[in-house]
């Protein structure tokens, strides 16, 4: 198969920069489940851009930068600030509404946070994938897996796409690959992520030999809905509004902890809960919102609520139990502001990306806006630079997709065994609190879990995720090793200040340079 542009992925990022593209390429998308199906649908609060009076430009920029703990690259953060009304407005020119007045989260100075209820993730996947659908220019190909990148010298050509129903691989040839695969929440044993995360985009770059930098970084949101099924998160906007964290004594404990209180950033709330857990020896702590009164909290949060009451928990009346959960992937395949990666023809948007907006910690809503932002400015770039290009580059590949081996049944039992102890490992070696043993025992487990998985025989969409989580997992694993301070999402026993004599820098690595890390200075 053929097309000017591979997109691989469907939320925000992916779907936003098709939709620009189809103006000027053939477009195809492949994504490895429903197209509507995406970390982006499950988002709740919203994007951050300055819309209205009394916010500004510097502000937004200060509270990303504060939020970063020192490391989000300043050119990246002003890029994104400065282009993401002109996307809000882009949206809306198209037709999506937006509340009107825009709410506030943690660390946000205004409110800043355009939303559609509590429920603006779903909104706008759903609006971006009917525009999908309704371009001649682009083609959905849903199950859809990719498995490998295909590369000629430092030029990435295509890719292998895998057919989960017919279990079957095709090549597709394309002049630009787009990975756009979202997250990887799915390593870890606790998070609100869906079942797609499981960190594709990562490894697929990384096995390719694209750069890698700040893996060590990811995010865990402080109030997930605790023993949920699926998992649900209690949006950041709840605080936002003015709940109050509270353990299980019913005592308020965040303003022990940090000047802001309930709207320090994710890592702090998440960290101090994790101690609030252990001293009142409780699975969980709470999420008050109850003065904010039952009839402005249904209005408001009318998703969470009809979710809550799923449970048995009404917000006007019942504390919220939650405790912290993956959420999100602050570092990723390195870019720059046009969504290159270190590779020719190989870019990359989303969250499986990483250009510094985010440094050590994402600012509440800064990550939709991103994916807008980034793959706005790729689609001007490719417009420009394919006007130059008269064909495809690369071998006419036929649309013929070949048979996999299927696995055995007992070889989908160890994949399965495998899956659920990277993910334990994950959760208490690799997690919130981590320790320099720790991540070495994880790192030597990850590898033999690795090897396990590849001694299984055939092929399939489950056996090309559960390797893609031990690559990515490994990295993360390494990258934390190599970290020797803790800053924002990384927290670490052995060095538990911040260092930044030594560590205002990005740590980046490549497959080609094996198990070589580079430290750099942005």
């Amino acid at each position: 198969m053929n097309t000017d542009i591979l997109v691989i992925g469907s939320g925000i990022a992916g779907l936003s920069f098709a939709i620009k593209a189809s103006q000027f390429a053939k477009v195809t998308i492949a994504t490895k489940s429903e197209v509507a199906e995406s970390a982006t649908r499950h988002a709740q609060g919203g994007l951050a851009a300055v819309m209205k009076k009394g916010d500004s430009c510097w502000l937004h920029v200060k509270d990303t930068l504060r939020a970063g703990d020192g490391l989000c690259i300043k050119k990246s953060v002003n890029f994104l600030v400065k282009h993401a009304p002109e996307q809000i407005r882009w949206l809306q020119g198209l037709g999506m509404r937006f509340d009107r007045k825009p709410s506030r989260e943690a660390v946000h100075s205004r409110p800043r946070i355009v939303h559609r209820g509590d429920i603006t993730g779903r909104e706008v996947e759903d609006f971006l994938v009917s525009l999908a659908k309704e371009s001649k220019n682009i083609t959905i190909k849903e199950y859809h897996l990719a498995t490998k990148l295909i590369r000629e010298g430092n030029m990435v050509i295509g890719a292998y796409l895998l057919d989960a129903r017919k279990n079957g691989i095709m090549q597709c040839s394309a002049k630009a690959v787009v990975l756009a695969c979202g997250g990887l929440g799915r390593l870890y044993k606790n998070t609100v992520n869906p079942q797609i995360s499981t960190g594709d985009g990562f490894a697929l770059a990384y096995n390719a030999g694209a750069e890698l930098m700040d893996m060590e970084f990811v995010q865990f949101h402080p109030t997930g809905l605790y023993n949920s099924e699926p998992p649900f998160l209690i949006s950041e906007t709840v605080r936002g509004e003015g709940g109050i964290m509270k353990n299980r004594l019913g005592m308020p404990y965040m303003a022990h902890y940090h000047r802001d209180g309930d709207l320090a950033p994710r890592d702090v709330v998440s960290k101090f809960s994790i101690d609030e857990m252990k001293k009142t020896k409780s699975s969980c702590v709470y999420l008050d919102a109850r003065h904010l009164g039952g009839q402005y909290l249904k209005k408001r949060f009318p998703n969470i609520y009809a979710e809550c009451q799923k449970y048995g928990i009404d917000m006007a009346k019942d504390m919220i139990p939650v405790s912290p959960t993956a959420h999100y992937s602050c570092g990723g395949i390195k870019i720059d502001l046009k969504a290159r990666t270190s590779l020719t023809n190989l870019y990359a948007i989303g969250e499986n990306s990483c250009c510094g907006i985010h440094g050590a910690d994402r600012l509440a809503s800064n990550s939709l806006t991103e994916g807008l932002v980034i793959g706005a400015s790729l689609s001007a770039y490719l417009k420009k630079s394919m006007k130059k290009e008269e064909s495809l580059q690369g071998s006419s590949i036929t649309d013929l997709t070949m048979p996999c081996e299927p696995l055995l049944t007992k070889d989908k039992a160890r994949l399965a065994t495998v899956r659920k102890r990277l993910q334990d490992i994950m959760w208490e070696q690799v997690g919130i609190i981590r320790n320099v043993a720790g991540l070495r025992d994880a790192i030597t487990e990850i590898e033999a879990l690795e090897k396990e998985a590849k001694r299984t025989k055939g092929f399939d969409a489950g056996k090309a995720q559960a390797l893609s989580m031990l690559t990515t997992a490994r990295l993360i694993a390494v990258f934390a090793l190599r970290r020797k301070e803790s800053r924002g999402t990384h927290f670490l026993i052995d060095y538990p200040e911040r260092d930044d004599a030594r560590w205002i820098r990005h740590l980046t690595v490549s497959k080609g340079k094996g198990k070589n890390m580079e430290s750099k200075s942005f």
